[in-house]
């Protein structure tokens, strides 16, 4: 008896849980969805990363790659992420000074060749 109440209340326990971890997460995605603006860097459910274009009731327009926009739901929309840093332009290789001096490249190396095998003996 007392074996079978301790597995009622933990199964009680684990169902409570769940309900509160539900309601959680859904107040989270309500506050996610509430901040979504033009320009923001936004993470769809299906992996693709854009900035949004525009926006309205349902939908919204992100821009994924210059000249690419999709129209998605806004229920479509995982997280906000920090935009991507662009990067900062290619310094130039260092000269190398013309004291050093140059040498010309070893050939590479040759492979061993396979070995064909022996022909068989007629019979």
């Amino acid at each position: 008896m007392n074996q079978d109440l301790f597995l009622v209340i933990a199964l009680a326990f684990i169902i409570v849980m769940m309900f509160f971890n539900g309601r959680k997460r859904k107040k989270a995605q309500a506050d996610m969805q509430s901040g979504i603006k033009v320009g923001a860097y936004v993470l769809l459910h299906s992996g693709i990363l854009g900035s949004i274009v525009s926006l309205d009731e349902k939908s919204l327009v992100i821009e994924t790659t210059p000249g690419t926009k999709l129209t998605v739901l806004k229920g479509a929309v995982r997280s906000i992420e920090e935009a991507p840093k662009k990067p900062a332009a290619a310094k130039p290789a260092a000269a190398k000074s013309s004291t050093a001096p140059k040498t010309a490249a070893k050939p590479a190396a040759k492979k061993p060749v396979a070995k064909k095998p022996a022909a068989k003996p007629a019979k």
